[in-house]
């Protein structure tokens, strides 16, 4: 009764929490946000095979009281959030006590151990929605950095275009030009400009042209994701609400019930500065394929700030020094 009744409530599926936390809109505005979250709960609400709470965690955590984490993921899988792979995958967390809120980006590369429920293997991180859906991505993303992940959303990649036309454009300062083919001929320039969805989208994507390949691709889905942030802040039009929930039925998924994120209020003001950080490391090819190996120091840094953040313990094995074998630019077996 108790699962049937937690299915049953009203799911604020928010877009921008499956990029990058939480659309939080005041009087008025919010009451009829609510009402068009409703409309959308049946088809946004997707519960995990675990249950309501993490393997790591004694009792299910309450938002009022405790640190949490959301695994925020952008899946690439065309039409279907149920089939392909996941293009992008940050861990953001919720620190009660300062009400700071730190965003890791995992690069879709990264070599690490998939855990499923038949065993572990290495293979890249983006292939682990591939196994076993958002499940096996949780298992694999908690396993990497020994924390629990209290809440998933994911969003149909293409459906960053729906929600950034959905907020009017985001204004971006574009690191890097972008063009070709692969952009889907988008044309942008270096400066500070406005984007519509089209255009995020082309420049939240590259990855190939980028110097600094997944690195620099993450910082610029990281500028994207504030945009939006920015923008949605302050939206006080039910037209663009409209959209917003039209974009956020057709390409959201999440675990967080409405009067979960309701709690989120508090960090509202630390989403417009919140703490970015990527995982490091250096190329590496396999019989042929590549790979991205995370450097291990580098790691042990980023796993023990996401347990202080949680206030988890840290271990010695967090902050022990590299093995020492250092990254080469290249490494081939």
């Amino acid at each position: 009764m108790e699962q049937d009744s937690r299915k049953k409530r009203s799911v604020w599926k928010i877009g921008l929490l499956v990029l990058g936390l939480v659309l939080l809109i005041g009087g008025s505005a919010f009451g009829y946000f609510v009402f068009k979250a409703n409309e959308t709960a049946e088809t946004t609400n997707s519960e995990l095979a675990r249950g309501d709470k993490s393997e790591r965690r004694d009792d299910t955590i309450d938002l009022t009281k405790n640190h949490f984490s959301v695994l925020l993921a952008g899946v690439d899988g065309g039409a279907s959030l149920e089939e392909g792979r996941t293009d992008s995958l940050m861990v953001a967390t919720f620190n009660k006590e300062s009400r700071q809120v730190t965003l890791v980006s995992i690069p879709r590369d990264a070599y690490v151990d998939i855990i499923t429920e038949d065993g572990e293997f290495k293979d890249k991180i983006n292939h682990a929605y591939a196994y076993g859906g958002i499940d096996t991505t949780i298992a694999t993303v908690e396993t990497l950095f020994d924390i629990p992940i209290d809440y998933y959303a994911t969003i149909n990649f293409d459906g960053i275009e729906d929600l950034v036309d959905a907020v009017g454009g985001v204004e971006v300062d574009v690191l890097i030009p972008i063009s070709g083919r692969a952009t889907g001929n988008v044309e942008l320039e270096p400066g500070v400009q406005i984007l519509d969805g089209k255009e995020a989208l082309a420049y939240a994507r590259m990855r190939k042209d980028d110097p600094e390949g997944d690195i620099g691709r993450a910082k610029r889905q990281q500028q994207v994701l504030e945009a939006i942030i920015n923008e949605a802040t302050t939206i006080n039009s039910f037209t663009k609400l409209n959209r917003i929930m039209t974009a956020v039925g057709n390409n959201i998924r999440t675990n967080m019930s409405l009067s979960e994120a309701s709690q989120l209020q508090p960090y509202t003001k630390s989403l417009r500065s919140f703490n970015q950080e990527t995982l490091e490391g250096g190329d590496l090819t396999i019989g042929g394929v590549y790979y991205y190996e995370l450097d291990q120091a580098d790691l042990n840094d980023k796993r023990a700030l996401l347990k202080t953040e949680l206030g988890l313990p840290v271990t010695a094995e967090d902050t022990g020094p590299d093995s020492g074998d250092g990254l080469s630019e290249t490494t081939t077996y």
